[in-house]
């Protein structure tokens, strides 16, 4: 029930239509906070004359990395603290989770196009999920290519 949880926290809410506000990509460290708790720790730095923010939660037996930049959510890695492998139910929450959700009858922005063995592409082409067997990274479409 615990890991349900985290799994709706991380992706319950987030860009629901793509332009939405809500969940972890595109949010405030405000908004990811209230969801995922105090942050145990934090780095910043600058990667090609990017300014970045990367905030480590630990919540529920997740651990989970979030980047910002410009203030917002634009990737976040996430593995168990125990380090086991992460199920095939919940990747499949993961992403149902990021899918677009009252799409209406534009099935193309629907589902997800696997781009190769592990990566995956929304319908609408702003979010990618890159899946190993002990983690799971998603991240929008315009993140600069240095942070992938």
């Amino acid at each position: 029930m615990k890991k349900s949880l985290i799994l709706i926290l991380l992706v319950g809410l987030s860009v629901s239509p793509p332009s939405a506000d809500g969940g972890i990509l595109n949010s405030s460290y405000e908004v990811v906070a209230a969801m995922l708790g105090k942050p145990s720790s934090h780095d910043h730095g600058d990667l090609s004359g990017i300014g970045y923010e990367r905030y480590h939660f630990e919540t529920n037996g997740w651990k989970t990395a979030v980047l910002f930049i410009d203030g917002r959510a634009q990737k976040f890695d996430t593995l168990k603290s125990d380090g086991s492998a992460i199920s095939a139910d919940e990747k499949k929450a993961i992403l149902d989770g990021y899918d677009v959700p009252n799409a209406g009858q534009n099935e193309k922005v629907r589902g997800w196009r696997q781009l190769g063995e592990n990566h995956f592409i929304r319908g609408d082409g702003r979010v990618h999920v890159i899946m190993s067997q002990a983690s799971v990274t998603g991240f929008l479409d315009d993140l600069p290519r240095e942070f992938w």
